[in-house]
Formats: C-alpha cells, structure tokens, sequence
C-alpha cells in the first residue's frame, strides 16, 4: 500500500512539473529566459517568473532588492510556510486591506487542481475565474489520451466535491512544479510542505466566527462550480 501512495504521490508530482511550463507560457508570456520541462535548475526564486508566483504576498517581488534578499536567504525575508505564495491568488495581485480578497482563486491552482484530479485535457479549458466543476467531471467518460496518463482521479474514486484537503495537496504539488527542487522532499530549506497543507486545511476547516465561515462555504461553491 505505501508503495503504491508513493508511486501516486510520484506521478503528481512529475505530471505538473512539465504541464507548468505551458501554464506560465499561457498567462505570463513571454516567460524569459524560457524555462525547460525536464529541468528544474532555473526555477524557483532563480527565476522571474516562479519567483514571483513563490513569493509570499507581503514582500514585493517587484523590488530587485527583495529579490536579492529572498535569494540570498536574509533572516528578515525567508520563505516559510506561514506566508501565502501569490500563486494562490486570483491575477496573482494581493490586497493588503484584505488578505482574503482572491485567495484560492488562483486560475493556475485550478488547473493544477483539474490536471491532479480530473484530466490533462481538462485543465485546458480553464480560464481566469473558473472552479474545477469536479461533479461534471466525475460523471465525464475519460478521453484515451487521459486515461493513458493514467488521470481522471475524479472520476475513478467518485469524486463529488472540492474538499479542503484536495485544495492542499494540489498548492503543495504546484509549488513543488514552481520550484527548483528536482525530487520531492517534505522540507525545502525554510519551507515545510506538511505545515503548509495543514495551514490551508485548517484556513477551510477552522474558520473563525461565523462570517468566516459563511465566506469558505462561498468559497468552496466557487470551487464546485
């Protein structure tokens, strides 16, 4: 049995790894200097690209000083799992009035989402404020290139809905795509992956109050839709 978890756990990781090239050719184009499918070297903070998508939101990417700082590992400016990348942002722009405003609603995360849990193909068709519509794609019948892929997850366990836990364990396989880390490994310098999929499950589950928990139902609606 762990074999075959860390047999999945292997294909979803090298899966998106290639898709994410498309992905950020896609929304980010021209992507310079062009990033490669089967090398990971030049990716991550390395690059203008991933380095902004990996930055937490309250540094400014922008700024070549913080670039520096953040590559050269400054105590004041480390990349830990308690910030939330951009990637999980819709248009990958951050309201400091409001952290929550476009958070998980990251166009790229709902591809990395419908690429993990749905099919390739599928992720295609994905544009800027789209869910996953994971009830439509469970009943879709797989195309012969998705399930030579060995993908359409949703489909094969009856995957009704977007869980908090689905939503981790894709930003935690995107940000490993993002980054320059050519195997998987549960701690990446400062960054714990564990600690962050257990951040977002609890930013879903362990809502504060009642209008926070009115908004991640919305939110969670937006996912299925």
């Amino acid at each position: 049995m762990h074999r075959s978890a860390d047999s999945a756990r292997g294909d979803d990781t090298a899966n998106p790894k290639h898709a994410i090239i498309s992905w950020l050719t896609e929304y980010f184009h021209p992507v310079g200097p062009p990033l490669r499918t089967t090398i990971k070297d030049n990716r991550g903070f390395v690059h203008d690209s991933t380095g902004m998508l990996l930055c937490p939101v309250e540094y400014t990417w922008t700024l070549n000083s913080t670039k520096a700082k953040i590559r050269d590992r400054d105590p004041d400016f480390l990349i830990t799992a308690y910030s939330w990348p951009t990637f999980l942002y819709e248009n990958y722009t951050f309201d400091s009035g409001n952290i929550e405003k476009g958070l998980f609603h990251s166009a790229i995360l709902v591809k990395a989402f419908k690429h993990l849990f749905t099919s390739p193909s599928s992720a295609k068709e994905v544009g800027d404020g789209h869910g996953a519509d994971v009830i439509s794609a469970s009943r879709h019948r797989p195309t012969e290139s998705d399930v030579i892929a060995h993908s359409h997850v949703a489909h094969i366990i009856g995957m009704k809905t977007v869980t908090s836990r689905s939503i981790a364990y894709t930003a935690c396989q995107l940000r490993f795509s993002l980054s320059n880390i050519n195997s998987w490994r549960s701690v990446d310098r400062d960054f714990d992956y564990y600690t962050f999929y257990n951040n977002i499950v609890d930013f879903f589950d362990v809502a504060p109050g009642v209008d926070a928990h009115a908004r991640i139902k919305e939110l969670l609606k937006w996912w299925n839709r």
